[in-house]
């Protein structure tokens, strides 16, 4: 992570390593892609420039590189990185006997024929690293979702006698979609209890830290209007921020219709409980007065809301808009659910459409029980250039493939009607029948 980068965020850097230095373990959370694995990952670069984190080593862990997920994984992916951490790290300055004496270690886990002396290796890594290191060990256990959820009790019951035995030498931080002690992450347990103090949430970004942003992902000559823009629609989500700078250097006609951004508001959306999807859909359907003060709390600290209590972003507002427009459409009729790619009759998702029958489907959504010409689907599928290429043979087997998709029986179409003459509709309710079919 370059010296530029650790710049993102700095205020909550400030308070991480405030947290740490204390040696209190911290829960740091907040949704996927809202930035916890960057701003872990510039974080041991970040404190080496404060001389107030002198007496620290900030071991990055990414979970993602555990080989499987079991507290034999688990354990050799954190002395790994502790060895990456001391090779690479010249301000480090380990002696030649200790990295030896952690490489050993490191192998023995490896090796290890059973989950017991692969523990007893890793235990003797950490002893060996909070004596011999002095300075205090932190580790920054990323992406530590789905192993905290996957590896036994006893595992969890060993990390936290480690903290108890070595106090202020060792200390974690974890960062979780979810606080570590969430209870549907994980029942209560002894480890969990090692960060009731201490639970911060991924903040927006600012809008001095999005434009950092946007420079570093290559936009550093888009222009004032575009910046603008992408600070407003992204709301400070660092996923938006990176999709709609990806949006912007395509010079995309419309930003706030970028596939990639819809898809980005899709993960947000999935990553939510039941309770927490009904609370922003009241929200976007009765406004503020329909949202009860601890849903508000509690949306506004998973970074949903702002201060004053509004949608973070434009593009996650459009999305809920269209959420409600799918939950309501579930029941009877067609819908297009652009964030998702798919289409759903009747509630049901039907077969994968092509490119160009996708297309089709999505203007004739767009201009539900309206008729569409000819020319517009010429025009919206085929693109004005073929104007002269297409012929009215080849659009009517394109709704006729369409039709063979969508409709139980093609030849007694409900929704996709043919209008003599004229063109196509797609209708909200289901008609009896389309007699020029």
């Amino acid at each position: 992570m370059t010296p530029a980068a650790a710049q993102v965020r700095s205020e909550q850097a400030d308070r991480l390593l405030g947290i740490v230095s204390t040696a209190t373990c911290c829960s740091l959370y907040g949704l996927s892609n809202a930035g916890k694995s960057q701003l872990l990952r510039s974080l041991p670069g970040y404190a080496a420039r404060q001389p107030d984190a002198a007496n620290m080593l900030l071991v990055y862990v990414d979970c993602n590189r555990i080989v499987e997920n079991t507290a034999h994984g688990f354990f050799e992916v954190i002395m790994r990185s502790l060895l990456e951490a001391l090779e690479e790290d010249e301000d480090a300055a380990p002696s030649t006997a200790l990295l030896a004496t952690l490489r050993e270690h490191h192998q023995a886990i490896t090796s290890a024929a059973s989950g017991f002396r692969a523990s007893l290796a890793f235990n003797n890594g950490i002893a060996e690293a909070c004596a011999g290191l002095g300075r205090n060990l932190v580790l920054l256990l990323d992406e530590f979702d789905e192993i905290y959820v996957a590896i036994e009790e006893r595992a969890l019951l060993n990390l936290r006698a480690l903290k108890d035995k070595y106090r202020e030498r060792l200390t974690y931080l974890t960062a979780t979609i979810r606080p570590l002690t969430d209870p549907g992450l994980r029942a209560e347990n002894e480890f969990a209890e090692l960060f009731t103090s201490a639970h911060v949430p991924t903040q927006p970004l600012s809008a001095d830290d999005t434009s950092r942003v946007i420079d570093f992902s290559g936009g550093a000559t888009i222009p004032a209007e575009s910046r603008a823009q992408i600070v407003s629609l992204s709301g400070g989500h660092y996923g938006l921020v990176s999709a709609l700078t990806q949006a912007a250097l395509r010079h995309s006609p419309s930003l706030a219709n970028d596939a990639n951004a819809r898809a980005e508001c899709l993960k947000i959306w999935n990553q939510l409980r039941p309770d927490e999807q009904h609370a922003l859909a009241v929200l976007a359907t009765n406004g503020d007065e329909g949202l009860n003060p601890l849903d508000r709390e509690h949306l506004t600290t998973f970074g949903l809301l702002d201060a004053q209590g509004r949608l973070f972003s434009p593009l996650f507002k459009a999305f809920l808009a269209r959420q409600g427009a799918r939950v309501q459409s579930n029941e009877q009729g067609v819908f297009v659910d652009e964030d998702a790619g798919e289409v759903r009759v009747d509630g049901e998702k039907i077969s994968v459409l092509t490119d160009l029958e996708y297309r089709l489907m999505q203007l004739l959504a767009q201009r539900q029980d309206r008729l569409t010409t000819k020319e517009m689907i010429v025009e919206a599928v085929w693109n004005g250039s073929y104007m002269d290429r297409v012929d009215d043979a080849r659009i009517e087997k394109l709704v006729s493939r369409l039709r063979a998709k969508i409709e139980p029986d093609p030849l007694k179409p409900r929704y996709l009607l043919t209008q003599r003459g004229r063109g196509y509709k797609l209708v909200s309710k289901p008609s009896l029948g389309d007699a020029d079919a």
